[in-house]
């Protein structure tokens, strides 16, 4: 062994502490890293493969009615220009659920499909697939979050189904409601699959069915602008066949496939950079401690030099120790990231995302990233430090100057009414200046990762806070049409004879009145026979009018027929069938303005409080590459008693608040905005800041109704949806959804559950940084001015003295470092909040309570005063031989 290589174990047992606490933190470091990365590289693996296995839809289309067999083909030919599309029905029912024992009384509702074998496939975990009527199988992730498990009993509709199976949707990996909503909803919403017999089930209890028509092309690999130009031929397809689509949503923009996707390469992203700031970090604290180790060792590596050794074996033996922790963490890191770590990291999604059965997949590309990459940016940043210190003579290192430029390094003359203690503690951090910054830098990243730990649940309470008051009144129902509410009992039983016999096969309607026309026109030809009879009596007159009226006979019993075909199909008698269609026949549906009727009243105090609203749904190109935001546009009345000081009208457009504090529109500039369905573009104008209602949650734009429906083109008295404060029983046909504000809090709390399995992870994670770098770097200032300390002991000062000069420099440093970090933090998490969120719909307005800043600042503090007492126990061991060494 070389002299000098003789020399690491006892250096390093001189410095255990110092590198034993790069090694955890760079190990802690990459463990935490690598088992997220391999966790979320096999989730991401797991989602990649549902596409082709549970054939996944390449879209969907939602139509107000369910589509005839017209309208699905003339759909089916607009695809051909892609080589054609498969359709499937998709139909849902959105089924309040309740548990017969242990109910809260919170309303639960499960998306309720027809377990499907051809697309959209679910994966099982536990039990099996719905066979029986009353049996359902619950998704995972709401299973979980219920408390509920195969054998148990439900009530759907107030319907009694039992568990069969858990399962995933693999159009439903993440528990959206809406597709425009911000966040997933595990804990009040769910999907689930029942028997054909089943859903006819929950039909008659009640439960409004969604038309939905999921489609996948012939070719899987179209580009997305191939796919999206064929999705706007389908819907205009359909539309120009008179069918009224609600809603179209292609695989990529729908949340429920890609979100869960998205925010593990998000995450992933977030935590790489995470990894990378922290090895950064460590490697100039590397540079710092290097430095500080060869300035305490100038004269030997002086005598070293003068004795023949090259600068390169000098450097290669003050990198040895760096480039072995370094290469020790990075190895045991990334293997107790692999063995111990992915499982919970794996859990931190399976809580919120509904995914199949999860095994790892590994990636030579995660050891790289995590393993070779921070231990070969380590040492190569710790080696260009060195070099830059060892650029000094012999003659320099013998001489102690290998901090200066050149020459002997003269102090800073300072004041002399300054006291002896002012004095001493502003020479401490003067000679320490560029280990105090790096201790700045790291004190500012370690507080930023405790803020954001602190200030995550503050943030999310006050955004479900915002997201519950947005809503103006107890109750905000969207219609698939306009339901007027006030109407006389006969137009009430009018319009529910005619949504009776529109609730069944429509073949058989067409059938009855084709039967009556054709009974008709044999009744004119009898007529005219008989006139002819009458005008000319012959035996061919007579023949002519005996076959019309067994024509008519005939045509009677097919009449009669086919209205008992219909009787049975309404399980009713054929007067009853007469009387529908005669009740129903009395309705002018074609007349500009005629609008369905509630066939249920709700009466009239309830009817007067209900107001009227129109919403649509327009685009907003984020821009830079951050895809589209979904904006709501309303259709209000000028003095609603609901939106309470809007000031719509007269062409006046307002924006939500949030729309203004997301994207920083100027006054007078002209916002564009995209229908997708329509494929049109509209202009609005952001007049001034009086255009703003609402919080900083409100992303959506408000006018007029009247100015609603002239910029989308609608009839005058259009609109589709209610505000109440009261309950209102509408019609299943008409009916699209109630928001209330419960199920906005329970959005919130769905955020805030999210987030709070890394609060502590975050906080833990800091407080570890806060006191390894603390230690580490005024370790280094205790360790440079070891000499001084034994100065002081050998004219007579106490170690509590001592300590008093030295801890309380330090201390007053970290504190300043502490308060001063808190604005750059302040504003490094804005931006870091509105950079990570840019790409997702609402606004998450940052909210740091004063708390939680003094919070961090305590924290941080508490954690050095643990370093404190370390080192007051160092200062105990400086030696008085330490003064007596040979400066020379």
């Amino acid at each position: 062994m070389t002299p000098l290589a003789s020399r690491l174990p006892r250096e390093l047992k001189h410095n255990i502490g110092k590198y034993l606490g790069i090694f955890l933190l760079m190990c802690g470091a990459i463990a935490l890293t690598s088992g997220f990365l391999l966790a979320a590289h096999s989730i991401g693996s797991i989602i990649d493969e549902m596409r082709d296995e549970c054939i996944i839809e390449d879209g969907r289309v939602m139509t107000a009615f369910e589509a005839t067999d017209a309208q699905l083909e003339a759909a089916k030919d607009a695809a051909e220009s892609v080589g054609g599309a498969v359709f499937y029905k998709n139909f849902s029912i959105d089924a309040t659920i309740k548990k017969p024992v242990g109910d809260d009384g919170t309303k639960r509702s499960l998306r309720t499909y027809v377990h499907r074998t051809e697309v959209d496939i679910a994966s099982y975990c536990e039990g099996v697939e719905p066979q029986a009527d009353d049996e359902v199988a619950v998704d995972r992730v709401f299973a979980a979050n219920n408390d509920l498990a195969v054998g148990d009993t439900i009530e759907l509709c107030d319907r009694t189904y039992t568990i069969c199976g858990i399962m995933t949707q693999p159009d439903s990996q993440a528990l959206f409601p809406n597709n425009s909503d911000f966040t997933v909803n595990t804990i009040t919403y769910g999907v689930a699959e029942v028997t054909d017999a089943g859903f006819t089930a929950l039909e008659d209890a009640g439960g409004a069915p969604t038309y939905t028509y999921s489609f996948v092309f012939n070719d899987r690999d179209l580009s997305v602008a191939d796919r999206t130009d064929a999705e706007e031929d389908i819907v205009k397809a359909l539309t120009d066949a008179d069918a009224r689509v609600d809603d179209l949503i292609d695989a990529g923009s729908n949340q429920g496939i890609g979100y869960a996707r998205d925010d593990v390469d998000g995450d992933s992203a977030m935590w790489t950079t995470l990894l990378d700031i922290i090895i950064v970090i460590m490697a100039f604290v590397f540079v710092v401690l290097a430095n500080a180790t060869i300035e305490e060792e100038s004269a030997i590596i002086g005598t070293l030099l003068a004795s023949g050794y090259r600068k390169r074996e000098i450097v290669l033996h003050y990198l040895a120790l760096p480039a072995i922790v370094g290469i020790l963490a990075a190895s045991l890191g990334c293997a107790l990231g692999v063995a111990f770590f992915t499982e919970p990291m794996r859990s931190l999604y399976y809580g919120s995302y509904s995914l199949p059965p999860f095994h790892v997949y590994w990636s030579w590309e995660i050891f790289v990233k995590c393993a070779v990459v921070p231990a070969a940016a380590l040492i190569l940043i710790t080696l260009v430090g060195l070099l830059r210190k060892m650029g000094k003579t012999p003659l320099q290192f013998l001489r102690h100057e290998a901090s200066g430029k050149s020459g002997t390094k003269r102090g800073l003359r300072l004041p002399e009414r300054m006291g002896f203690v002012a004095r001493f503690r502003l020479r401490i951090f003067l000679r320490n200046l560029g280990n105090f910054a790096t201790l700045f830098v790291g004190v500012a990243f370690a507080s930023l990762l405790l803020l954001f730990g602190l200030a995550i649940l503050p943030t999310m309470t006050h955004y479900a806070d915002n997201l519950e008051t947005s809503l103006v009144a107890e109750h905000q129902y969207t219609l698939k049409a306009p339901l007027e509410l006030a109407g006389s009992d006969e137009e009430r039983g009018q319009w529910a004879a005619l949504e009776r016999l529109q609730s069944i096969d429509g073949a058989l309607l067409s059938a009855a009145e084709d039967a009556e026309d054709e009974l008709g026109d044999a009744a004119d030809a009898a007529q005219a026979a008989a006139d002819a009879l009458a005008a000319s009596p012959s035996a061919e007159a007579m023949q002519a009018a005996s076959d019309a009226l067994d024509e008519v006979e005939a045509k009677k019993d097919v009449l009669y027929a086919r209205l008992d075909a219909l009787a049975d199909a309404l399980d009713c008698d054929r007067d009853e069938v007469i009387d529908l269609i005669d009740d129903a026949s009395q309705i002018d549906a074609d007349s500009d303005g005629i609008h369905p009727v509630n066939t249920v009243d709700n009466g009239a105090d309830t009817i007067a409080q209900a107001e009227k609203f129109a919403v649509y749904q327009l685009q907003y190109d984020r821009g830079e590459g951050n895809g589209t935001e979904t904006v709501s546009v309303f259709g209000v009345l000028p003095d609603s008693r609901y939106w309470k000081d809007l000031n719509v009208g007269n062409g006046r457009v307002v924006f939500g608040g949030g729309l203004l504090d997301k994207f920083g529109w100027k006054e007078g500039q002209h916002v564009e905005f995209h229908d997708k369905y329509g494929d049109k573009d509209y202009s609005l104008e952001y007049a001034d800041e009086d255009c703003t209602w609402g919080s900083k949650s409100d992303m959506n734009v408000y006018l007029s109704i009247e100015d609603f429906n002239k910029l989308f083109g609608n009839d005058t008295a259009y609109f589709n949806g209610y505000v109440s404060d009261e309950t209102l029983d509408l019609d299943a046909r008409y009916f699209a959804g109630d928001t209330t504000p419960d199920d906005m809090r329970a959005v919130g709390n769905q955020f805030i559950g999210m987030m709070s399995s890394l609060i502590g992870m975050m906080v833990g994670l800091a407080v570890f940084i806060f006191l390894l770098f603390m230690y580490l770097l005024t370790k280094a200032v205790i360790d440079r001015s070891a000499r001084s300390i034994s100065y002081m002991k050998v004219f007579g000062y106490r170690d509590g003295e001592i300590s008093h000069l030295y801890i309380r420099s330090i201390t007053l440093c970290v504190m300043a470092a502490l308060v001063l970090s808190q604005p750059v933090i302040i504003g490094s998490l804005t931006a870091i909040f509105r950079s990570m969120l840019l790409a997702y719909n609402g606004n998450i307005e940052i909210y740091v309570p004063a708390w939680s800043m003094v919070a961090c600042a305590g924290i941080g503090f508490a954690t050095y005063l643990v370093v404190a007492l370390l080192h007051t126990r160092s200062i105990k061991r400086v030696s008085l031989a330490e003064a007596l060494k040979v400066q020379e």
